[in-house]
């Protein structure tokens, strides 16, 4: 999955998994670590659909708050 370049896939890797979701940083499986920096793996083959909902919700919401991305969700732009 890639997300936006500002992004950085190892610091949401830390704060996602201290909220209970676990992620694949892109430079952990890349060889390229600049090009992967903002991209990671999902694995949701044992996770209820509920549970990758909410999984998904959490992620938006980190980025939301460390990225300030993204910029714009249901049709509300964050206000800086």
């Amino acid at each position: 999955m890639k997300l936006p370049d500002n992004v950085d896939t190892l610091k949401l890797y830390q704060s996602a998994l201290a909220a209970g979701v676990a992620i694949n940083p892109g430079p952990e499986w890349s060889t390229d670590k600049g090009y992967s920096k903002s991209r990671l793996r999902l694995c949701f083959a044992s996770p209820s659909t509920e549970q990758i909902r909410e999984g998904i919700a959490v992620l938006a919401e980190i980025c939301r708050r460390e990225f300030g991305v993204p910029a714009r969700i249901a049709n509300v732009e964050k206000r800086a």
